[in-house]
């Protein structure tokens, strides 16, 4: 049953909610009022992941100044209830009430706080106080037709077309990554195109600026990029078993500090792997993600017709298997079998999302 959408109130009307003594502060362009019944938010409307306003049906985030005084009312068990205002044209927007889930911990650095609504908005309601604005340019998926015989150009045109460019400041000279030696085609390949998009080298689980040299049971390797801080590895054999050789294979170490590392030859050389390291790194730093609850695969059906597959193996086959696929401004990965499947979305604008809503699948994270 659909829920109608709450009257606006002034902003008086809104900070009253708070009681007697009330003290108003400014976080960012939120309003806060504490009082003695209860701490009042007014947010401002708009679409602005990971700042200050509304992010989905569920959460708001706070993020501005430091204000030590405010600390206690968004502790996890704070006394006194929260509630939620969006700023409208016309006045205030009710929301309900909220818990924090996630804040500065200590009181001399409160400047961000994570609140979960009570009750989810509707629909209606959220497109009101975070409105979805229509995808600018997204980039296209030409460069699927060079994975098969020239996967650095793929990689290339992915990459350029995915990650906008950034100014840059001027830094001192870095030492060249192929200091080592003549790295291999598609390492030297990844590195300039670093120079050009910087944010592959923000990734959560870096490609390394500086490769490393290291030995393990099958000899001398060097180890060009690493994953959840280090509990596994990717690596070449080093010294090059055929300098200047694009695609050497690539070796995956489980706990490689250990002293006898599980190896994991990986199916795919490195050229091909690079794209797909890549591929699921800019999954994760998407500013814009969904993904489903574990579904019958069944029910994908009609996902095949609005994306293209990227013809690489799975990522990482023996733990979550994910094969890629994309449409214009949206990556998707879907790993699962002939029966279950989860699937995950990225994309660069909001409003490519929104129209997965049609699919009726099931979210356990929806940011369109």
């Amino acid at each position: 049953m659909s829920r109608t959408r709450p009257s606006l109130i002034t902003e008086a009307a809104a900070f009253s909610v708070a009681g007697d003594g009330l003290h108003r502060y400014e976080m960012g362009p939120a309003l806060i009022g504490a009082g003695a019944d209860a701490t009042v938010v007014i947010v401002a409307p708009g679409d602005n992941p990971r700042h200050s306003g509304v992010q989905d049906s569920t959460e708001v985030l706070l993020r501005g100044d430091r204000i030590p005084d405010l600390h206690s009312r968004f502790m996890s068990r704070a006394p006194l209830p929260i509630y939620l205002f969006v700023r409208m044209d016309q006045g205030c927007l009710p929301l309900g009430t909220a818990v924090c889930r996630g804040g500065a911990s200590e009181r001399s650095s409160f400047n961000f706080a994570n609140l979960v609504l009570d009750q989810p908005l509707s629909r209606d309601v959220l497109d009101a106080v975070r409105p979805v604005p229509v995808p600018g340019p997204v980039p296209g998926v030409e460069w699927i037709d060079h994975v098969e015989k020239d996967p650095i150009r793929a990689l290339e045109s992915f990459v350029l077309g995915w990650f906008p460019a950034e100014v840059q400041e001027a830094t001192e000279s870095e030492s060249s990554p192929d200091a080592l030696g003549s790295l291999p085609k598609a390492l030297a390949a990844f590195h300039r195109l670093a120079r050009l998009r910087p944010a592959i080298h923000r990734f959560h689980d870096p490609v390394l600026k500086q490769p490393r040299r290291a030995s393990g049971p099958l000899g001398e390797r060097l180890v060009f990029a690493v994953w959840d801080g280090g509990g596994m590895d990717w690596s070449i054999p080093w010294p090059a078993e055929n300098p200047g050789e694009a695609d050497p294979r690539v070796w995956l170490a489980e706990d490689p500090y250990a002293e006898e590392p599980e190896m994991i030859l990986e199916e795919e050389p490195l050229g091909r792997f690079l794209l797909q390291f890549t591929l699921n790194e800019a999954m994760n730093a998407a500013p814009y993600r969904a993904w489903t609850y574990c579904m019958p695969t069944a029910g994908l059906d009609a996902l095949w017709s609005m994306v293209r597959p990227v013809p690489l193996s799975p990522f990482l086959p023996t733990y979550t298997a994910e094969r890629f696929f994309m449409a214009p401004g949206l990556l998707t990965q879907v790993s699962g079998d002939t029966k279950e499947a989860v699937v995950s979305f990225g994309a660069l604008h909001r409003g490519t999302l929104t129209p997965l809503l049609a699919q009726g699948f099931r979210w356990a994270r929806f940011d369109g």
